[in-house]
């Protein structure tokens, strides 16, 4: 029963890669689409209204130097002002004089400063969805070679039997392991949630392998199946930490 078990450990690392690739794939997609949603500056000012604006104030928003840049103009025959980020309006001082462009028929939207287009409401969604591609890239390549570490310490080991004890915790809780003539306290590597299910329930049946930082227990009981095993990345800490 054990090689099986063990073999699972390589099917995890498997799923990990394919997901690195898929938010990889993903992330190719987010700039793609980016880049589609990009409006042409070209046809933005070949469309718009052109006016003269004045730089009335600039304000710095962050420690990273990027500033707010308020714009008074006429636009309708109405005297209006507007605030556009640094992007848009990078070296500007007050009382700079600069050429607006803005919608036609809708002079309180700005389309373009200087030639360069404002805003970019159209890839908002797109922005912090390619952000999040780009850091699960890495964070399931990580995870593979995780698995990878814990299918190694494993094989070499083997699966013992052992009986577990969950102690509470929120996120990454405790487990006390008992060997037949051994003891070790080991601390999750990830949220245990099947947790609330054995809790107030000692010395369940479990397997352990591997060694120190690169040890799994599996416990009889999957996360959406009681039918199924649960295998759960832990490592080991003295005792006296506890």
């Amino acid at each position: 029963m054990a090689i099986p078990l063990i073999e699972k450990l390589s099917q995890f690392k498997v799923r990990a890669l394919a997901l690195s690739v898929l938010w990889l794939i993903f992330f190719v997609v987010c700039q793609f689409g980016l880049d589609l949603l990009r409006p042409d500056p070209a046809e933005v000012v070949r469309a718009g209204v052109w006016v003269q604006g004045t730089v009335e104030k600039v304000e710095p928003t962050s420690k990273t130097g990027r500033k707010k840049i308020t714009l008074a103009y006429f636009g309708g025959s109405k005297p209006r002002t507007i605030a556009v980020g640094m992007r848009a309006a990078r070296g500007l001082e007050v009382g700079d004089k600069v050429s607006l462009v803005y919608e036609p028929g809708n002079p309180a939207k700005l389309l373009a400063l200087d030639g360069e287009v404002v805003g970019d409401s159209d890839d908002v969604l797109l922005t912090p969805l390619s952000f999040a591609a780009f850091l699960g890239f890495p964070v399931c390549l990580y995870a593979a070679y995780l698995w990878r570490s814990r299918y190694r310490s494993a094989s070499k080991t083997g699966l013992r039997e052992a009986t577990a004890t969950v102690r509470p915790g929120w996120l990454y809780p405790r487990i006390d392991v008992y060997l037949e003539r051994d003891y070790k306290l080991l601390q999750t590597r990830r949220s245990l949630r099947i947790a609330p299910r054995f809790k107030g329930l000692e010395k369940i049946p479990v397997f352990v392998g591997g060694e120190e930082t690169d040890m799994i227990v599996i416990f009889p009981r999957g996360r959406f199946s009681k039918d199924t095993l649960y295998t759960v990345p832990v490592k080991e800490i003295e005792p006296d930490t506890a």
